[in-house]
């Protein structure tokens, strides 16, 4: 291990996630709940407090951090801000967590606003009552809220911070519900119940922050759900980040467990058609898979396979596949391909972010049905390619002495006894 700490932002589920697969990291939480949330863990150091851009930037020269994840809350757009700010003046790599959405395009009863002072607005437009679920900090928007002291309850964390901002908006500690999550569907209808509620106002937390439960709960009662959207921006899953990482810092990890899959026969999905897609597409065919492939272009010397399909990859190339690979030379491509081959629960490899997918393609070194699978989980292409052509220079002779040996020994090779 070199020694060497990540700077990592947090108070989340992920920034934990994260944590917990031993990455050695100065931990920043705004709030002592969110540092509470990694205590005990190993080479972890917690900092809580708030810092600005320049704070950020003193603490990446301070302590030589090679690298920093921004974790925060996906609204978290301060933080954000500066970390994004003290990385570049620093020069420091940066990458952003960013948990999926949890509010399906469309979804029944959802209202969406571009920000906490628009669904204050909307809401002077409504009647009834309104549970709050948008975070003690953007309480202050519903400030001016008519007849708010009657009409808004406010969900919030139990700290002395979080009820002094309601507190401020005035509202009476009969209309606060302090406490903590995760809440339940059974918890949130029994809430909306309770506060009478006409109106829900939320921030797309994703699955972590509950957003299914507190959808289901508020299509149940009829109650209106008043989106908040996320800020505009991009960042990359838990799994992911945790591969960079361990690049980053020079860690290793376990190896993968390398499952020999028999594919003889079944279709498996190639989406690309270049020189990365053609390797691919030549180690099923040697594994006896029927390849379907689907590109806008294919190389020169790309193999025969069952299906060429010269055109944009599609939802449907998926169908009766066993398996997928994404290998295009598009980022889009790839992600789009890789998303939609979840959703049906194909199992998929993707070439230029193998953390994206669900297994990572090995380099196969083969002498008839006698194979090895090299891999270095994804940590050193290099080291896969000069370990899988030094095994290559020795294993066709390795498989045809062992095969000697045993019909010597035993009079045949078959059995595992």
């Amino acid at each position: 291990m070199s020694g060497e700490r990540l700077l990592l932002f947090g108070g989340t589920t992920e920034a934990r996630e994260l944590l917990e697969r031993g990455l050695p990291a100065i931990y920043c939480a705004a709030t002592d709940y969110g540092a509470d949330l990694v205590r005990g863990l190993p080479n972890v150091e917690a900092r809580p407090g708030r810092l600005d851009a320049e704070g950020i930037a003193a603490l990446i020269r301070d302590e030589g951090v090679p690298c920093v994840i921004d974790a925060t809350h996906p609204y978290a757009r301060e933080v954000t801000a500066n970390v994004r700010a003290a990385c570049e003046r620093t020069g420091t790599p940066l990458l952003r967590v960013l948990r999926a959405s949890g509010v399906p395009s469309g979804a029944e009863g959802v209202t969406r606003v571009p920000s906490c002072a628009a669904a204050a607005e909307l809401l002077n437009a409504r009647e009834g009552a309104v549970l709050l679920t948008v975070g003690s900090r953007e309480l202050s928007a519903f400030a001016s809220i008519r007849d708010g002291g009657r009409r808004l309850f406010a969900r919030v964390l139990p700290a002395e911070e979080s009820l002094r901002a309601c507190a401020a908006i005035g509202l009476d500690p009969a209309h606060v519900l302090a406490m903590q999550g995760p809440f339940s569907l059974e918890m949130n209808l029994a809430m909306l119940r309770d506060v009478g509620a006409a109106a829900l106002v939320t921030k797309d937390g994703g699955p972590a922050g509950g957003m299914e439960a507190k959808l289901t709960a508020a299509r149940r009662l009829g109650v209106e759900v008043i989106l908040v959207e996320r800020p505009a921006d991009g960042g990359v899953s838990v799994e992911e980040a945790l591969l960079w990482a361990r690049r980053m810092l020079g860690l290793s990890r376990p190896p993968l467990f390398p499952v020999m899959r028999d594919i003889e026969g079944r279709l498996v999905l190639v989406v690309g058609g270049g020189a990365v897609a053609r390797r691919r597409a030549e180690t099923l065919l040697r594994c006896g898979a029927r390849v379907r492939a689907v590109s806008p272009r294919f190389c020169d010397g790309f193999p025969e396979v069952a299906e060429r399909l010269q055109r944009p990859f599609a939802p449907e190339d998926l169908d009766g596949a066993l398996l997928a690979v994404a290998a295009s030379g598009s980022r889009t491509t790839n992600r789009e391909a890789s998303r939609r081959a979840r959703e049906r629960g194909v199992p998929v490899s993707v070439a230029d972010n193998a953390a994206e997918g669900d297994f990572f393609f090995p380099s196969l070194v083969a002498s008839g049905a006698a194979a090895a699978s090299v891999s270095s989980a994804g940590l050193s292409c290099s080291l896969t390619r000069r370990l899988s052509d030094r095994l290559r220079a020795v294993w066709e002779g390795w498989v045809a002495e062992e095969t000697e040996a045993l019909r010597r020994e035993k009079g045949g090779v078959g059995g595992c006894a």
